[in-house]
């Protein structure tokens, strides 16, 4: 019971420090603080992040737990569309995103609002990428521990994505609130015809 209490107190700290490092009363304070190292902000934000999960990865497979369903061929088979599908989604959206802005590589915050390609669609492709690769994980290794890995997942989805809007509503106004209205946020709309 430890390693899961452990586990998901990891979780919590891993979404915290990514929720708050993201917010832009912290990036103004950094930038004050250091003008001239603040160009590698975004970059050692996703440094951390990356290692940060995988140092979650790592510990979540090191807690041997039991199988809560057998896995089976077509678990595996299902689990591994699920991953492919979330992985396709990512690159999609990275055809939206400037993959070099997002690691920190590029100063992409003059781009403006966009709302094309798969944006047209979903509003949160990284999100939706990331519930397809997480069930996906789940299936492939359904056991006690990958579930609490997984509802750790979920339940900071359902608190980081309101924060990601007001976010968003901050930076772009109206023209977002337009565009949520629109758009929903994690699976596209079937269209009539």
């Amino acid at each position: 019971m430890r390693q899961y209490i452990l586990l998901v107190i990891g979780w919590a700290i891993y979404f915290t420090l990514h929720s708050v490092l993201a917010e832009s009363s912290v990036k103004l304070f950094v930038k004050r603080i250091m003008p001239a190292g603040f160009k590698y902000y975004r970059l050692v934000y996703t440094i951390v992040s990356t290692v940060g999960l995988l140092v979650l990865l790592i510990m979540n497979a090191s807690i041997e737990s039991d199988y809560l369903i057998e896995p089976s061929v077509w678990t595996r088979y299902f689990s591994l569309m699920l991953a492919t599908i979330g992985i396709f989604i990512l690159k999609a959206a990275f055809r939206q995103y400037s993959l070099g802005g997002f690691m920190g590589l590029k100063d992409d915050e003059r781009d403006g609002f966009k709302a094309g390609g798969i944006l047209q669609h979903i509003r949160h492709p990284l999100y939706t990428a990331t519930v397809l690769i997480a069930l996906g994980f789940w299936l492939f290794i359904p056991n006690v521990t990958t579930l609490v890995s997984v509802l750790c997942i979920f339940i900071y989805l359902a608190v980081g994505i309101p924060l990601e809007e007001s976010r968003l509503i901050k930076k772009y106004g109206e023209q977002y609130r337009e565009y949520r209205k629109k758009v929903p946020a994690l699976i596209p709309r079937l269209r009539k015809g």
